[in-house]
């Protein structure tokens, strides 16, 4: 039993090494796609600013749905 663990986590170990750091790097195609959606990104947190700058957004209070109070 020991034997069987032993050699199991030296399989474990090896095939570990052995495989290194190359599933992390990105390719350029990886890297373009990663700056672009990034930007996307910042470009849509700049228009909500400028919508919360201006007021043209409503007021929050917290939730999407207002109770309806009374007749």
């Amino acid at each position: 039993m020991k034997k069987t663990l032993l050699l199991l986590t030296v399989l474990i170990l090896v095939t570990t090494i052995m495989s290194g750091c190359d599933g992390m790097v990105d390719t350029s195609q990886d890297r373009m796609r990663r700056i672009r959606n990034i930007n996307e990104l910042q470009t849509r947190m700049i228009v909500d600013d400028w919508d919360y700058i201006w007021l043209y957004e409503r007021n929050t209070y917290l939730s999407q749905w207002y109770p309806h109070v009374g007749n």
